[in-house]
């Protein structure tokens, strides 16, 4: 499917919005709404489906696959999160981490079905993900330290004071990279894989599109378990402490 077309709520969401947009005053500032927030909220409404129907079918004894499936992942978030961050990272944190799996799993996962598209696809979305990252461990860091936080940014030692001004900058940059490298790697991966699957598909409609489909599926993986994993290291690294 190209990347270009639309997902099967695009319409109809519009049509709402249309609606509903003069009367709140956003309809001159959001005429239309794009793409990836339509694909966004779909997202947004599955994962709390999900969480509605795990919470009901919850069961001490017993539990049925979904649970089962349900406990192994948040079994290996929280392990994940004690080996990288500490310990009761897990407790702290699995929300927050647990949040952005899902959502960023499950939107990479529509890039495999031909009437949905990846929100992921799109750069508004994932650098939105990378920026909300890196703020989340910033406000952490200056929880945790204080206005001390901000001697990560002179390097360690701390180096001369003459040198502050310098290493205050290239620790600015390579903040700022943190939040170009998720983002990019993210938006450049899902949306690569997705129009190679679609011209392969518009090709030879059947068979050859499966191994790029099964690839995807394990990109989609790989690139959920890159962003929360560094995500991770960014909060172990921002709550640190000099010893």
């Amino acid at each position: 499917m190209a990347a270009d077309k639309h997902s099967i709520f695009y319409q109809p969401v519009n049509d709402v919005w249309t609606e509903v947009a003069p009367a709140v005053g956003l309809d001159e500032v959001f005429p239309v709404l794009p793409e990836h927030v339509v694909m966004s909220l779909f997202v947004f409404v599955v994962v709390c489906v999900l969480g509605g129907v795990l919470r009901l079918r919850m069961r001490r004894t017993e539990p049925g696959w979904f649970q089962q499936l349900f406990e192994i992942i948040v079994q290996a978030l929280s392990n994940m999160l004690e080996d990288v961050i500490g310990h009761g990272a897990a407790k702290r944190f699995l929300p927050l981490i647990g949040g952005f799996a899902l959502f960023i799993f499950l939107s990479n996962l529509c890039g495999h079905f031909f009437f949905l598209q990846p929100p992921t696809q799109s750069p508004w979305v994932t650098f939105a993900l990378s920026i909300t990252a890196c703020v989340i461990y910033h406000v952490l860091g200056v929880r945790e330290h204080g206005i001390g936080y901000v001697k990560q940014f002179l390097g360690p030692g701390p180096p001369p004071v003459w040198l502050w001004p310098l290493m205050f900058l290239l620790e600015i940059l390579s903040h700022l990279a943190r939040v170009l490298s998720l983002g990019v790697r993210l938006y450049g991966n899902i949306f690569g894989e997705h129009v190679a699957v679609g011209v392969f598909f518009a090709l030879v409609p059947f068979l050859l599109p499966l191994p790029l489909m099964a690839l995807g599926l394990f990109a989609a993986f790989i690139q959920t378990f890159i962003f929360i994993m560094l995500t991770s290291v960014y909060i172990a690294g921002a709550e640190a402490s000099e010893h």
